[in-house]
């Protein structure tokens, strides 16, 4: 069974993503990763969403995506392009 305090986590982070502006229908579909135990599917599917639409992101959710995506044990070669948004 998945960890409840690393999925509260990714519910989190989807949130976050949600206010700095990732549309309602990716929000939607991360959700529904979630729903089906796909728990990585989820956090890609955040990062591209807002890599695609060059969404801004700041410092602290960068690293709580990152320290997620490491609990998880997903490569961090997978989201090192999330770098590239964040706002300085």
């Amino acid at each position: 069974m998945f960890n409840t305090k690393l999925k509260s986590s990714i519910n989190e982070i989807i949130t976050k993503a949600s206010l700095f502006g990732l549309p309602q229908k990716d929000v939607d579909i991360a959700y529904e990763y979630i729903n089906y135990n796909e728990h990585g599917l989820a956090i890609k599917h955040i990062a591209d969403q807002l890599f695609e639409f060059d969404i801004k992101i700041d410092e602290p959710f960068y690293h709580s995506i990152i320290s997620i995506a490491d609990k998880m044990t997903m490569e961090k070669i997978q989201l090192d392009f999330l770098k590239n948004l964040v706002e300085e």
